[in-house]
């Protein structure tokens, strides 16, 4: 039952959806705090991941992306919490983002149901002096850095189970843009900028040692480019992963991740583009850590999703 289940919620969501300026990750599996407050507490254990993304790395001023986040259960596991740090450069433009998180975890029979919130702050600086200028005189150049602290949040869904998630969520979905009339940045709440997620997974026991975990993640916001990302991964003895992301932009990603011992596991990734952008291609690079304190008490090894 809970196969058909899986199978219908793969594959009749809708899919004519689109990408937004969230910065991507193709380890979202390992790393779904980032996009879901709902995660929070989900490997019944603390966990701890740093992860560092160079995107377009031939060009100058390409998007970097590092992040960490932890998160654990508390009291008697009826309740998830976890932290989100950010650090996203674009050219001129650095974000950093704190961001805390709640969730209330409910059980359903094997399978855990559970509802987050995000709430933290987002830093904006944009560096005027780093630009090569035509016209000295600009007003909007008049002051070396523009900046700004401004307040976010999150809202998630997580549903897990031993061979299953699925997660819907809508993360630091306030706006922020710059306002050239008063020299600053400024939050707004527009619900056609949100920006929509929606993930899910489901692991097949092919034999004893090999696995596969097939996976979508879908990306929304009302006015952009449609981003969809079909991923498999083939996962030997518990130990080491080989997968393929492809992404609805013309993008292949393969991954590679190893599982060191019960508690640590490093990932790679290497992003390239196929298709008609081929001429267009450059290095995109993302490294993972990810570290579990499994509990002596309670957690025996940490669970999957």
């Amino acid at each position: 039952m809970h196969k058909i289940f899986a199978s219908i919620a793969i594959l009749l969501f809708p899919i004519g959806l689109y990408a937004q300026l969230f910065p991507l990750s193709d380890n979202y599996v390992q790393h779904a705090l980032a996009i879901n407050p709902a995660f929070s507490g989900s490997r019944d254990a603390l966990e701890a991941t740093m992860l560092y993304r160079n995107d377009l790395s031939d060009f100058e001023g390409s998007p970097r992306t590092m992040s960490f986040s932890a998160h654990a259960p508390v009291g008697h596991e009826r309740v998830g919490l976890g932290f989100f740090l950010l650090s996203n450069q674009i050219g001129i433009s650095k974000t950093y983002s704190i961001m805390g998180n709640y969730a209330y975890r409910m059980n359903l029979g094997q399978a855990k149901l559970a509802l987050g919130l995000g709430f933290g702050i987002t830093s904006l600086r944009d560096d005027w002096r780093s630009l090569a200028v035509q016209d000295a005189d600009d007003d909007l150049l008049s002051s070396n850095f523009t900046t700004g602290i401004l307040p976010d949040f999150s809202f998630g869904i997580y549903y897990s189970k031993k061979n299953y998630f699925m997660g819907l969520s809508i993360p630091m979905f306030l706006s922020h843009y710059f306002s050239a009339a008063d020299n600053r940045h400024k939050v707004s709440n527009n619900f056609r900028s949100y920006s929509y997620f929606y993930s899910t997974g489901y692991t097949f026991e092919m034999d004893r040692h090999v696995k596969l975990l097939p996976t979508i993640l879908v990306k929304y916001q009302h006015g952009n480019a449609t981003q969809i990302d079909l991923g498999s991964r083939i996962i030997v003895k518990d130990l080491i992963s080989l997968g393929l992301i492809y992404r609805s932009a013309d993008i292949l990603a393969g991954m590679l991740e190893c599982q060191v011992n019960s508690q640590l596991r490093l990932g790679y990734s290497y992003d390239f583009t196929v298709g008609r952008n081929t001429a267009y291609a450059r290095s995109t690079q993302e490294i993972v850590l990810n570290y579990v304190f499994v509990y002596a008490s309670d957690a025996t090894g940490p669970r999957q999703f």
